[in-house]
């Protein structure tokens, strides 16, 4: 059996830019929402400071949750997700940003952060591609997005 991995993911707007975790691999350059995996006994607020720190060196206010979204990489054409990983992402949102430090447990093939004007966002391979639109309106008509990519 495998188990359901439930992440979090933070938010942060400045001005009209977004912060992604920049990464680099075979594909060249592709970007994500910082975020990862809640740990056994950890609560989402707990979850969602320690990953802003470890990924960006940041800290930030948690609101609300703008969607959900859920992978399961057995249904997907890819090879780049772990094998049989079933996950639940929560994307939410992040205030007053502020930088304290360097990341300090970045992801497996993080190589930074960037502040991401919106308009850019289309012409990046960013992930989850479907919300493109709706992170660049910063308008989520429903919670759950369902199963996308």
């Amino acid at each position: 059996m495998h188990p359901l991995r439930v992440s979090v993911r933070a938010v942060c707007y400045r001005d009209d830019k977004i912060l992604l975790a920049e990464h680099r691999d075979d594909r060249g350059l592709w970007y994500i929402i910082p975020g990862g995996g809640i740990q056994h006994n950890e609560t989402l607020d707990l979850a969602f400071k320690r990953e802003l720190l470890e990924e960006t060196g940041g800290e930030a206010d948690m609101g609300d949750i703008l969607f959900v979204r859920e992978v399961i990489a057995d249904e997907l054409d890819t090879t780049y997700l772990p094998k049989h990983l079933h996950q639940i992402e929560l994307f939410v949102e992040a205030t007053n940003f502020r930088q304290i430090t360097e990341a300090s447990e970045p992801d497996k093939d993080q190589i930074g952060t960037v502040w991401m004007p919106l308009d850019k966002l289309p012409d990046v391979l960013f992930f989850p591609k479907t919300m493109v639109e709706a992170l660049q309106a910063k308008s989520f008509d429903k919670i759950y997005q369902g199963h996308i990519m």
